[in-house]
């Protein structure tokens, strides 16, 4: 949340600072971007010719060429693009008109097409002497490069039987509610029944904005409106990063956003996504402790059905969007970028579909990934089977709880700096233009340090350190003195800020070195982790004035239950966006914002659509098909039985036991008798 107010502040204090090269020296250099009209070039039937070209430029005879000296002096800064590799889009007849007598020679022959765009391209910069030769051509012409296929078909039949079985479903069950409550439950109680009314919107629309008023739920609500804040950072990360593998009108401004420290917000505060791996570990850690309580041995098939239950929770909608990804994506649009944003994702996932549903995404085949932002779901499940193998050697070894959880956080941290020292690699992941328009799939820090796995298992374990301490303490004030309070704000406010904003000396000189690298990155993520952890329970402890009211509005509770579907469904929608342009951006810190808050929602749209459809559904069956476990109650007690409703990592509720008189001396020893005033 106080990543999200000081992006106001961020917008507010925008601009560009001088740079080292006059605008007029600037401004001399051959245009990086060029656009000529698509849709003109592909009116011209049997002579349409458009292609996509990089351009290597180079001095003509020796070095002394004015223009040359500005580009190779622009160009040396890694803080802008190589201004000797011209990003064209050119309609070949218009462009190069003495090549459009042999224009199906080219088409078939694409090397003999570099070969005489050079002389092109040589010959338009000859005055400025420089010489140009064509290193990469993508061509389209009239005819589509891919045609509708089986595959095709058979996505777009399975959408349709969803759409009727759903529709079916609604009226089945909606026509029901106008009978009496017991003609009600005889029609939705059945076999048929049960499972036809799992589809109906007007139950899942209700589920959806249902409330839950069980004590021990309630104070972890504050997560669905930390996620919902967290998605609009996701967002406008993914719109920025979108943005920019396209051609702009004003290449500086990306150039320059480096000098404005406020910038660093979007450029290091992607650690954000550590939050998420908080939530998730934070939840799992909760609703094992309370499970551990009840159960008096180790079962290692709950461990196993644990992971199949959110394997299956998980991946219908994932699967339906990669359908989506494999198959129409590509046939629901056109463009100059076309290609280059649709394309390439369509040929991504058609190659490497399999490794995201097998969760494997961010290790297999990176360069080439399908639907980039699901590498979070590869290592969240990941690190899921890794806290489900901890978990069951806490359950086995009750005693050495802290001792295990200890040596876990202390293998997140030591990890990712041993990684980074041994590589030697980068102290940040550095946006800068050249890696931004390659998408960053090529930048090693990147993807062999910020989306894998192990490089984030501190955030995961901090997260099941406070699910601990939550249970344990839930009951407890721990803020009972004013500097404790005072404590609290200076920590979620102070240490999270001072982890992005300690990357703008990063982008200005500063000299590290390789262990020093390798300690902001052992530290840097698990202390933002650490320090919204300490803002949670903070919430919990029903402290943080209007903070805490900004993350528990009502609202939000509903946006954070979907928000599973909107990451599926953001990208691709702004792949299609931005795809479709057909000219190049104008980018400005306003136009950022305006295209976020439209992306974001149009997302929530899909993302909601994504929910009632598919996830709910397939939750509620899952009910059905995996029904709650309870545990015999104590006959020495006799103890009423009470179902308790836990939050689970997808923001669903689920039901889990919640008999705390057991033999053995449970975990906390106040066990949940307290709500009726007794401890055991």
């Amino acid at each position: 949340m106080e990543l999200m107010l000081l992006y106001v502040v961020f917008l507010l204090v925008s601009g560009t600072s001088a740079n080292k090269i006059t605008d007029e020296s600037y401004n001399s250099m051959p245009p990086l971007f060029h656009m000529d009209d698509y849709d003109r070039c592909m009116s011209l039937a049997d002579k349409t010719l458009y292609c996509s070209i990089t351009v290597q430029l180079s001095p003509l005879g020796s070095n002394n060429s004015t223009i040359w000296n500005i580009i190779e002096k622009v160009s040396s800064n890694p803080k802008n693009y190589r201004h000797d590799r011209l990003r064209h889009r050119i309609c070949v007849p218009e462009s190069c008109p003495f090549l459009s007598t042999n224009l199906t020679l080219f088409k078939n022959n694409p090397n003999f097409l570099k070969e005489r765009l050079s002389e092109c391209y040589s010959q338009k910069y000859a005055n400025l002497e420089l010489s140009g030769t064509v290193t990469e051509t993508e061509c389209e012409t009239k005819e589509p490069l891919y045609s509708i296929d089986k595959w095709d078909i058979f996505v777009a039949a399975l959408y349709a039987a969803i759409l009727l079985l759903i529709i079916f479903a609604t009226f089945y069950e909606g026509l029901a509610r106008y009978k009496s409550k017991e003609k009600y439950d005889a029609i939705t109680t059945t076999k048929f029944g049960s499972v036809i009314s799992c589809f109906s919107i007007v139950k899942n629309w209700k589920r959806l904005g249902g409330k839950t008023n069980n004590i021990d739920v309630k104070p972890l609500k504050c997560m669905n409106g930390i996620r919902s804040y967290n998605i609009i950072a996701v967002v406008l990360s993914h719109t920025y990063l979108l943005t920019f593998i396209i051609p702009t009108v004003n290449p500086i401004f990306l150039e320059s956003v480096t000098d404005k420290p406020f910038y660093m917000l979007v450029l290091n505060g992607t650690v954000v996504i550590q939050t998420y791996f908080l939530i998730a570990g934070w939840l799992l850690s909760y609703n094992f402790f309370v499970l551990i309580e009840k159960q008096r041995e180790v079962k290692l098939h709950y461990v196993f059905l644990a992971f199949i239950n959110r394997y299956i929770r998980l991946t219908p909608c994932l699967a339906l969007v990669i359908a989506f990804n494999t198959s129409w994506i590509y046939h629901l649009g056109s463009g100059p970028f076309w290609e280059k944003l649709v394309g390439d994702e369509y040929r991504n996932c058609r190659k490497n579909w399999w490794t995201n549903i097998l969760y494997i995404n961010n290790y297999y085949d990176f360069q080439h990934t399908c639907m980039l932002q699901t590498w979070y779901l590869g290592a969240d499940t990941q690190l899921f089977f890794l806290s489900l193998i901890i978990m069951t050697l806490i359950w086995k070894f009750k005693k050495y709880l802290k001792v295990i959880l200890g040596i876990s956080l202390a293998i997140g941290f030591i990890v990712p700096g041993v990684i980074n020292y041994i590589y030697d690699y980068d102290i940040i992941v550095r946006y800068y233009p050249e890696p931004l328009y390659r998408l960053m799939v090529e930048v090693d820090e990147f993807s062999l340090m910020y989306v894998t796995a192990h490089t984030n298992i501190g955030g995961y374990v901090v997260g099941m350190i406070f699910g601990y301490i939550y249970y344990m303490y839930k009951d407890y004030n721990f803020f009972n003195k004013k500097s404790y309070i005072v404590i609290w704000w200076i920590i979620i406010f102070g240490l999270p800020l001072a982890i992005i904003f300690v990357a703008y000396p990063f982008y200005h000189g500063y000299e590290y070195s390789r262990i020093g690298a390798a300690i902001y990155t052992a530290v840097g993520r698990n202390l933002f982790a650490l320090a919204v952890a300490i803002a949670i329970f903070g919430c919990t402890q029903k402290i943080g004035w209007f903070l805490r009211s900004c993350v528990i509005w009502p609202p939000l509770q509903i946006l954070g239950r979907i928000t599973y579907c909107v990451y599926l469904v953001h990208f691709p929608l702004i792949r299609m966006r931005i795809g479709s342009k057909r000219t190049p951006s104008y980018v400005s810190v306003y136009n950022l914002l305006i295209y976020t808050l439209l992306d974001l929602f149009v997302a929530y749209i899909f993302g909601l659509l994504l929910c009632l459809f598919v996830e709910m559904p397939t939750s509620a069956i899952q009910k059905l098909i995996i029904p709650t476990t309870k545990t015999k109650p104590n006959n020495a007690n006799k103890m009423k039985m009470t179902d308790v409703a836990v939050i689970t990592n997808d923001s669903q509720i689920s039901k889990i036991i919640d008999n705390c008189c057991c033999k053995k001396k449970p975990i906390n020893p106040k066990c949940c008798t307290a709500r009726s005033g007794e401890y055991n």
